[in-house]
């Protein structure tokens, strides 16, 4: 009986490497004798828009209506090849995908066992695709206004690049000015320029912005609503006021603090913190007495940190060209993985800077107002070296702002062990939070230096550009979908949901149910598995679906 059903399955060898390991023709063959299955065509390149293009006209010639496609993770190509299904006429959410490369191929040296593995692969992923669902889409209006949160240069500069792209943009500073940590900088090696200089640029290309509204003395206290209408309540002074915005930035950057327990000793007038030279640097004039010897001391509160080792190679070249002392800098490893910081590097160190490397951490005392620090230098073979400095320069640990926690809970967002804000996926969406048409961009949510965070704020903006531009955003309609009937709202979806996107609904204006808003969705299913009622169902992730292909779990197709 011919129920309508005509499968395409697509393969991909990823550029002939895993055409190395395996008989895709072998493969090829198989799949051509089961059922449903119309065509099964080979790929080198399935990612690249030629081979994408011949795979958009084998649905149409070949009366396609359900695609699978076999090849590298969905995470990386999911999206490109149901815009390809879409344009073949097929609604996009009748793919199904296999992941062979990853999750095979490159897992399993067993070349025999690798073959069959991805033969049940992509027999789970064609029994899958016989009980896909059409999702259709609709387009909604949204606000193309964007608030963006924090007045230091990665602010600044994400509203500079916003206000080019024509979204009108408001920013909020909690100072009294903007400019952030940019305003106690005493340099910005490697780059030639001040950065009174810098700033100066940067604010008067926000004052001649029509684009630009800024609200300094101000802070964000609560926000409401979804993406492409976000409702964000705003305390400046002694009054509040609402207003609505498509997306939101945030650009909070980061605090520091110094702990006494790490170091065993008090600061002093001759032990001092990295932003307390910064401030001495600035302003030479209060500087009682010139230091003729520095030691700077880093990784030993966080080792991993790029901020106080770059803090660190700043500071010391600007001592020796400001007081053309002797400077010292002891270190685990320094991160020079920046733009312009392997030259900073050398710099310091042909401008006379010594560097010492050590695993132990040094022993510092303070003896008679001197300070004197042992450290067993590694690259002498651990050969105990003794230090006698003037001034003694101590790392700080890099910190969220105090209302990173309180902003965090009340919007639903991610914060990671430290308390920095959390992205969606590090490597793929760096800049996006889990909640759709948040964003994060600067140090608020990674270790960056100042070349790090600007491009940082330029991709940020770019993202709410692509979000926001059309004045309309294409939403899938009821791709999760809630039963009324089975539903008790026992709020367990609710406290689930990672994205905030469900809320209480009332039904024939009595009963109280869940209900999952469409923009703010993200299809990642946990409603559905925590459901205690079984009352959620996602179109693409169905019980059948699921159940279809364990039917071919383990077997051999």
């Amino acid at each position: 009986m011919d129920n309508g059903l005509k499968l395409g399955v697509f393969l991909c060898d990823c550029g002939g490497t895993l055409s190395k390991v395996t008989d895709f023709s072998a493969i090829k063959a198989k799949l051509q004798k089961l059922s449903d299955v119309t065509y099964v065509g080979i790929s080198h390149d399935l990612c690249l828009k030629r081979a994408q293009q011949a795979m958009q006209k084998d649905i149409k010639d070949k009366g396609i209506n359900r695609v699978v496609v076999a090849a590298c993770s969905p995470e990386l190509h999911e999206n490109d090849f149901m815009n390809v299904v879409q344009s073949a006429g097929v609604n996009r959410h009748l793919l199904s995908m296999a992941n062979i490369r990853e999750q095979c191929f490159w897992a399993h040296p067993d070349k025999g066992k690798a073959a069959k593995k991805a033969m049940t692969q992509i027999g789970m992923a064609i029994n899958r695709a016989r009980f896909l669902e059409p999702v259709e889409q609709t387009q909604i209006s949204v606000n193309k206004d964007v608030l963006v949160i924090g007045g230091g240069i990665t602010g600044i500069q994400a509203a500079i690049e916003l206000s080019n792209l024509n979204l009108k943009t408001t920013l909020v500073e909690k100072e009294a000015t903007l400019g952030g940590k940019l305003n106690r900088f005493a340099n910005l090696y490697p780059v030639q320029v001040s950065p009174e200089e810098v700033l100066a640029t940067k604010l008067k290309q926000v004052a001649e912005s029509q684009n630009i509204y800024v609200l300094t003395s101000a802070e964000l206290i609560d926000v409401s609503g979804e993406v492409g209408n976000f409702s964000a309540r705003i305390k400046r002074g002694n009054g509040e006021f609402v207003r609505n915005f498509g997306a939101i930035i945030f650009a909070t950057g980061y605090t520091t603090q110094f702990s006494s327990q790490i170091y065993g000793l008090e600061l002093s007038n001759n032990i001092i913190t990295q932003s307390q030279l910064e401030e001495m640097l600035k302003s030479s004039s209060e500087v009682k007495q010139i230091p003729k010897s520095v030691c700077f001391v880093t990784d030993i509160s966080d080792e991993h940190s790029r901020v106080s080792p770059l803090s660190a190679l700043r500071n010391a070249l600007g001592i020796k060209e400001k007081f053309r002392g002797e400077v010292c800098v002891l270190c685990q490893n320094l991160k020079v993985d920046g733009a312009g910081l392997e030259k900073l590097y050398r710099d310091c160190r042909n401008k006379g800077v010594l560097f010492i490397k050590f695993d132990n951490s040094p022993r510092i005392s303070k003896q008679d107002g001197k300070i004197k620090i042992e450290v067993e230098d590694v690259l002498m073979s651990g050969e105990q070296v003794t230090l006698p400095c003037d001034l003694l320069v101590v790392e700080e640990t890099s910190v969220p702002p105090l209302d990173s926690k309180v902003l965090g809970s009340t919007l639903y967002m991610g914060l990671d062990a430290q308390g920095f804000y959390q992205e969606n996926n590090v490597h793929l969406y760096p800049t996006a939070s889990n909640r759709e048409g948040i964003f994060f961009a600067g140090n608020c949510h990674a270790d960056l230096d100042l070349m790090q965070a600007l491009t940082d704020a330029s991709n940020v903006a770019l993202s709410a550009y692509q979000l926001l531009a059309q004045g309309k955003i294409a939403v899938e309609a009821e791709k999760v979908m809630v039963d009324p009937n089975k539903c008790r709202f026992c709020l367990t979806c609710i406290r689930a949901c990672p994205h905030h996107a469900i809320q209480e609904a009332k039904v024939n204006h009595e009963k109280m149910v869940a209900q999952i808003a469409d923009l703010a969705c993200q299809g990642c299913g946990i409603c559905a598995v925590v459901c205690p009622a079984k009352a959620i169902k996602p179109k693409d992730w169905s019980d059948e679906q699921i159940l279809a292909e364990f039917e071919l779990l383990g077997e051999y197709v």
